[in-house]
């Protein structure tokens, strides 16, 4: 919903703020006073080309602010602000457009730069514009399916048919990948086939290489190993005047001290700790240096897999853990992987196979769609009756789109080629005067009928539309006496779903709004300026009533303005 819109320096507008509220807001006021403007500064807001006419005479810069209540997250809008870089938690939403002298604008999205292709995108969920407007999302074909989509009482076949037109998309993609690289598949599989045999020659297995290169490192340096241990057990342990004798002597040494000072047990204990630590590193020493092996034939196997190994790890770019991984996933595919036709035609089988499950539930989503069509165009013609259209006549026209490749399912006996939306092509046909036949929806040359036709589609629609807010800009047109009431009943039944801002100069309609908004315009020797306000009960029988035409509102005009306040 809209909660505010700030305007600065739009044309005739130099500083303004509307804040309509929920419901029907109505918008009224003499020709020139502003209203289209401020629909005009709302589209700036929302990504409509910059227009240097729009800035006000003399301004450097004109701003445009909309503040919305939230944004309804989906795939679209999630990839839109993921593209753009911006993030959004939920909550409020504001939108600003700056517009410079020079002829720059830029958008913002909560303050955060967003590109103006992405801006249009993410407002389509936020506000519908209808009236002399020829973006209207009605005239686009593309969005009659999603209209009718939406509509449709049972989703489930909807659901179920997106599931399997996935799954189809993965199945032809995977088939077609392996087709077209059919050379290089197979020189890629002979050359993994290569690496394998390599490898395979090897074995290499996890946590071997540091226990061989730490084995291999004792064996090529045995001598000095044995040398340094031999040292060390002969200063310890063996030889005549070895640490562990010349301990022996002083702990001799050390009884005759105690027999005078018993004080100094603790350092005799810590001499007799000594000698047996020296003796066990001398003992130890001595039998590493009588047990160091020598293998020339270990040594010379250790060596040649080691290389083996550094050589396919330079070769792969791997390290050990990274080579061994390489290994076992090779294994794996040299054990499971069929040869290449085989692939491809288990392929193709499971590409059929899911054809036939997509054609299956491309025939229940059309089916869905065409009861959908049915009931939808009933209540449309009904609409529009009401409308003043008596004549008018409405059609949904399906169409399916030929397709000749491999994306193709089969339909009534043809091939057609399935979308994310079904098979289905769907436009809006119409017949407005009798004798006429029936015309896409977007060759209505009348404004009038245009708006009406909106209006009673989007009455239709309105428990499944989820655009917030929508914007009507004089959809009375052509229209007058009983038909101006229906059209306001219509907009204030719509207005249970939606916030509306309706600009209109019907007393009938105007009359229907939970709130009313008056814009004008007042000058002096050199400016002009617009100004809204919201009309408090007394006012809003005064304007009505001036609706009626009359320059100055008479009596009898104000007792219709509070009836029909009343009956509203």
């Amino acid at each position: 919903m809209l909660r505010s819109l700030s305007i600065e320096n739009i044309a005739i507008i130099q500083s303004l703020r509307l804040e309509p509220g929920r419901g029907l807001s109505i918008l009224t006021g003499e020709t020139g006073t502003g209203k289209s403007i401020l629909i005009d500064a709302l589209g700036l807001a929302l990504g409509s080309r910059a227009d240097l006419n729009l800035l006000r005479h003399h301004a450097k810069k004109a701003v445009v602010e909309a503040l919305f209540d939230s944004l309804n997250m989906n795939a679209e809008v999630g990839q839109i602000l993921t593209e753009a870089g911006l993030e959004y938690a939920g909550g409020d939403v504001l939108i600003r457009r700056e517009l410079h002298a020079n002829g720059k604008s830029r958008a913002f999205f909560n303050d955060e730069l967003i590109p103006l292709s992405a801006l249009k995108t993410l407002a389509s969920y936020l506000v519908e514009m209808h009236g002399q407007h020829e973006n209207q999302k009605l005239f686009k074909p593309k969005n009659h399916l999603l209209y009718l989509g939406k509509y449709a009482a049972d989703h489930e076949p909807i659901r179920a048919y997106r599931e399997a037109y996935q799954h189809f998309r993965q199945q032809l993609n995977r088939y077609r990948e392996l087709e077209k690289h059919r050379d290089s598949y197979l020189r890629e599989r002979e050359l993994r086939e290569f690496h394998f045999r390599e490898l395979d020659a090897i074995r290499p297995e996890a946590d071997e290489l540091g226990k061989m290169e730490q084995e291999l490192s004792i064996m090529e340096n045995r001598e000095r190993l044995a040398a340094a241990a031999d040292q060390i057990a002969r200063a310890l342990y063996e030889d005549d005047e070895a640490l562990t004798h010349q301990i022996e002597a002083l702990k001799k040494v050390m009884q005759q001290l105690l027999q005078i000072d018993a004080a100094n047990q603790e350092h005799a204990r810590e001499l007799q700790s000594a000698l047996i630590s020296l003796t066990e590193v001398g003992r130890s020493m001595a039998e590493y240096r009588d047990n160091l092996e020598h293998d020339p034939a270990r040594l010379a196997g250790l060596q040649e897999r080691t290389a083996s190994i550094h050589y396919q790890m330079r070769k792969h770019n791997m390290d050990y853990s990274e080579l061994c991984e390489y290994y076992e996933q090779l294994k794996e595919e040299m054990n499971s992987e069929a040869d290449y036709d085989t692939r491809l035609e288990s392929l193709r089988k499971s590409l059929e196979e899911s054809r036939r499950v997509l054609a299956d539930k491309a025939l229940r989503f059309h089916r869905e769609l065409e009861k959908t069509a049915a009931v939808f165009t009933e209540n449309t013609e009904q609409r529009m009756h009401l409308l003043g259209m008596k004549h008018a006549r409405f059609k949904v026209e399906f169409r399916q789109k030929p397709c000749e490749g491999l994306n193709y399912i089969p339909f009534e006996g043809r091939s057609v080629e399935p979308t994310i939306n079904g098979i289905d092509e769907v436009e809006f046909l119409i017949i407005t005067n009798p004798g006429d036949d029936f015309k896409p929806l977007v060759r209505i040359a009348s404004g009038g009928e245009v708006s009406r036709i909106m209006l009673a589609i989007k009455s239709v629609l309105a428990r499944n539309d989820e655009t917030p807010t929508l914007i009507f800009d004089e959809i009375d047109a052509g229209v007058s006496g009983r038909i101006a009431h229906v059209v306001g009943e219509q907009i204030r039944e719509l207005a249970q779903h939606h916030q509306i801002l309706c600009i209109t100069h019907l007393p009938q309609i105007a009359a229907m709004g939970e709130r009313h908004f008056r814009v004008d315009k007042s000058s002096n020797e050199k400016e002009t300026f617009a100004e809204i306000r919201e009309l408090n009960p007394a006012a809003r029988v005064e304007e009505i009533a001036a609706l009626f035409g009359a320059k100055e509102p008479s009596e009898a005009g104000r007792k219709t303005a509070e009836e029909l306040l009343r009956q509203s």
